[in-house]
């Protein structure tokens, strides 16, 4: 109807009825045309699966016979162009045969579980998924199906949770994301992640712990965790932090060998909050040359002559940077190349604008299982997009 209109094609009422007639008509008989191609090809494959599981073609007296055809059973199966009925799937006398293409036990493409499980993935509850699935042309599943989507969603979060770490992790980046939840009030809760950068120069998002505040326990159960996964100290050369107490507590328990690089971004944070409004433009510019110094013993220089120019005007600015000035200057131990990488957390922190980007749309998470749920996509998809840009930096050090 769209094409009539756009050639100025204008028809009366009742032709317009009988023309949708014809077109409904038209593609319903080319679904129902495609299901059959489907199905063809479909028997096709199994009848070629079985008949080498078999080793023999029907009546063949071959000695590469393993069985012996004992009729079919028929199956249903739902793919993405509506239901294929009564598949025809061989059964042999001994039993055993399974085919590759159909899965036993399998009642649905895998192609469609996927999109339900990416559906879930952004947060759609199960009532709205049936009418989204219904729209797109699936069928409508029952609340009990979705759930089986959804717990296969669980498993998989828990497995890629724990899965082994299979490269040597150089430098780990820790930092946490405030996220507002909903549980009997809409609160404020931190999800606590970890980034690691690989001996190949790779990132990896290497998992995400939901609850709570920073703590020292929190962070402490975190650490255990990645190092019985394979984090090993041994092979840990920098873990690069935002200068929590609770974390810098418990690295001092689980890591308490491996140098530990405060972000110098958050520690200029820290200082503009000490200084008043007036002198924030030339302090900061000033403090900005000690982390831009071109090594240690300089940056340290500049740091002595900043101190004696600002100590009696400004005293807690240069007690809350002189506190810290050893742990912020850990990465002038490293390669030039890579102090740019090191010296601060915004590796993890670009990771957190793309999290917040994809829920900036929400106003607080509806439920804790939501929230793993898109958290996991959108670290899964991280690691995706990481995997073959490895960070150049570092891969002119391996």
């Amino acid at each position: 109807m769209d094409i009539l209109a756009k050639k100025g094609i204008e028809l009366p009422e009742e032709s317009k009825e009988k023309v949708k007639g014809i077109f409904l008509d038209f593609h319903e008989a080319l679904d129902k045309w495609i299901r059959e191609s489907v199905k063809q090809i479909l028997q096709g494959v199994i009848k070629e699966e079985f008949e080498a599981f078999i080793g023999a073609l029907p009546y063949e007296r071959s000695q590469d016979r393993q069985d012996y055809r004992n009729g079919y059973y028929e199956r249903d199966f739902e793919s993405r162009h509506g239901l294929i009925e009564s598949i025809k799937i061989p059964r042999s006398r001994k039993g055993g045969f399974v085919s590759k293409i159909i899965p036993r036990y399998s009642r649905r493409e895998r192609r469609i579980i996927d999109i339900v499980k990416e559906i879930f993935l952004l947060g759609v509850s199960t009532r709205k998924i049936k009418g989204i699935t219904k729209l797109l042309g699936l069928p409508r599943y029952s609340h009990g199906t979705i759930s089986n989507f959804n717990r296969r969603l669980k498993d998989g979060f828990v497995e890629w949770m724990n899965r082994p770490l299979e490269k040597t992790v150089k430098y780990l980046i820790l930092d946490g994301i405030n996220l507002k939840l909903r549980r009997q009030w809409i609160s404020k809760e931190s999800l606590l992640c970890a980034v690691g950068i690989t001996e190949d120069g790779t990132k990896e998002f290497l998992g995400f712990y939901l609850g709570g505040r920073e703590s020292r326990n929190s962070w402490e159960s975190i650490l255990l965790h990645l190092r019985g996964r394979g984090l090993s100290e041994e092979g840990l050369e920098l873990i690069i932090v935002d200068g929590n107490p609770g974390l810098l507590s418990a690295l001092g328990t689980v890591f308490p060998d491996t140098l530990v690089q405060r972000c110098i971004v958050h520690k200029l944070r820290n200082l503009v909050g000490y200084c008043p409004r007036n002198l924030r433009g030339v302090v900061m510019a000033e403090v900005k040359q000690v982390f831009y110094a071109n090594s240690d013993a300089e940056a340290r220089e500049i740091f002595c002559n900043w101190k004696e120019r600002w100590k009696n005007q400004i005293p807690k600015v240069v007690e809350c940077l002189e506190k810290d000035m050893d742990t912020c200057l850990v990465y002038y131990r490293f390669p030039i190349s890579i102090w740019k990488k090191i010296r601060s957390t915004n590796i993890i922190e670009r990771a957190f604008r793309e999290f917040r980007r994809r829920i900036k749309v929400m106003d607080s998470f509806p439920t804790e299982e939501s929230c793993i749920r898109i958290m996991f996509a959108l670290s899964k998809f991280l690691n995706e997009d990481w995997k073959y840009k490895p960070i150049k930096e570092f891969t002119q050090l391996s």
